[in-house]
């Protein structure tokens, strides 16, 4: 998995509006190809995971391109992409084939 990381340094005057974009900009992710997972905090943090580097790298660009990265009062800190290194949730993991390991998905043990 890949993922872009982007972290802002937001003028304060523009912090309210930009936290009310924030559940729009989240949910306008769902539908690009290769996208699992995003968050998004409201003081300018953001990891968004994607299945595979093309799609992460080519949403990176297009984000730039689009001039969504930095614009007055929003100053982009980070701008990345990188691969992911580690997974950790309540209900298992899932590797590089995307392969759940959900352990309520397991067996009970005998012993």
């Amino acid at each position: 998995m890949w993922a872009v990381i982007g972290v802002w340094d937001i003028d304060a005057s523009m912090i309210d509006a930009l936290r009310a974009q924030v559940p729009l900009m989240a949910s306008s992710k769902i539908g690009r190809p290769g996208f699992l997972h995003g968050t998004w905090t409201v003081d300018g943090h953001m990891v968004q995971v994607f299945a595979d580097e093309e799609n992460a790298r080519r949403y990176h660009q297009d984000m730039i391109d689009q001039g969504a990265v930095d614009r007055p009062g929003i100053r982009s800190v980070v701008w990345a992409v990188s691969e992911v290194g580690a997974e950790s949730d309540t209900t298992g993991w899932t590797d590089r084939e995307g392969q759940s390991h959900d352990p309520s998905d397991q067996p009970a043990s005998t012993h």
